[in-house]
């Protein structure tokens, strides 16, 4: 499954879909974003506007 339509998917299933991605395949945000060629910047600000951030210390977005 890839992250491309991330805005139209449901939140949720983004979130878990990232978080299993950045925990099994990418070692960092990074990684991730090249690997599914996204735009860093409106990747985060996707999951800001949910009440999540990324946590660099575990490799995850958390709610605030």
């Amino acid at each position: 499954m890839s992250l491309e339509n991330y805005r139209r998917s449901d939140f949720y299933i983004t979130l878990s879909r990232t978080n299993t991605m950045l925990r099994d395949e990418c070692p960092n945000l990074d990684e991730l974003v090249r690997k599914e060629d996204l735009d860093r910047d409106d990747f985060i600000a996707y999951f800001r506007e949910h009440g999540y951030n990324y946590d660099e210390q575990t490799n995850s977005f958390k709610e605030d």
